[in-house]
């Protein structure tokens, strides 16, 4: 059972919205010299508070479904939210327990009801506040929701790439320019190794920003370097490399074709390395 983040959001500032008026009916109530309608005021700050309560019960459900949900070591910030959850969810208790089983302590519910407004008004800070910060930032915010395999986004599929594939790889040495079918392959055999670090909906996201900015450009007519090297070379620079033998050569044509084994045939591997032995033979 899991919640989108944007409806989290809402039900989080509902429940502040809630325990706000709690706060103000009971200091109207008992922080004036003559109240009139004291009892009607403490009935409403009562209801209030059931709800109040209720509301945070419901929220405290789905963070344990996701705290379940989630295997890797949690973040600071997610770390202090839990801690400041249960310390709230004990706190509540108390202060429904006082009233019936405790009635001498009676004069220390005010403060406490300020202290469980403060630690509500802190835990929803740090998880609501953050995701609202990252929407008005437009940065995916990555949760631990399941992404819906229809709403691809490249924003969000570079978040995932980052976050995802820089844990066991250097990025660098990973985001040479691939067909669309090899990185469906490689994404396929990605998920299947670091499950259940990647989900397929993930995946599906880290995918869409790969085919979309690291697939090759089309072939060019022209030279062998503009049919087989400039799909996924910018310029000759990169390519024509001085003192490289005819075997480096064979060696590195070879690893071009492993990337990109549909832009370079295996028949033309051949004629690929006469033409670099040639070029930069004339450049010597």
């Amino acid at each position: 059972m899991d919640v989108a983040p944007i409806w989290s959001t809402v039900l989080s500032f509902v429940f502040l919205g809630v325990g706000a008026v709690c706060l103000f009916l009971i200091l109207k109530a008992q922080g004036r010299p003559q109240v009139e309608d004291y009892q009607r005021l403490a009935r409403y700050h009562r209801w209030g508070g059931w709800l109040f309560s209720a509301l945070f019960f419901l929220m405290f459900v789905f963070m344990l479904a996701r705290i379940e949900d989630q295997w890797e070591e949690s973040s600071a910030r997610i770390a202090i939210h839990v801690a400041l959850a249960t310390a709230l969810l004990v706190l509540i208790i108390l202060k429904v327990s006082i009233p019936r089983y405790f009635p001498k302590l009676r004069q220390h519910l005010f403060l406490l009801g300020v202290s469980i407004y403060v630690a509500a008004f802190t835990m929803v800070g740090i998880t609501a506040g953050y995701y609202l910060i990252w929407k008005y930032q437009e940065v995916p915010y990555l949760s631990h929701a399941e992404l819906s395999p229809e709403m691809l986004e490249t924003a969000m599929g570079k978040q995932l790439f980052i976050e995802k594939c820089s844990t066991c790889h250097l990025l660098e040495n990973i985001m040479h320019p691939r067909s669309e079918e090899s990185w469906e392959k490689i994404m396929n055999r990605m998920i299947e190794l670091a499950a259940p670090r990647i989900t397929r909906a993930e995946g599906g996201q880290i995918l869409h920003y790969l085919a979309l900015t690291h697939t090759p450009r089309s072939g060019r007519e022209g030279s062998l370097l503009q049919m087989y090297c400039f799909p996924c070379h910018a310029q000759e620079s990169e390519i024509l490399v001085e003192n490289y033998s005819r075997s480096d050569w064979r060696e590195a044509v070879r690893r071009m074709r492993e990337y990109g084994p549909d832009i370079i045939p295996e028949e033309k591997v051949g004629e690929i390395v006469d033409f670099l032995v040639q070029e930069t033979a004339e450049g010597d």
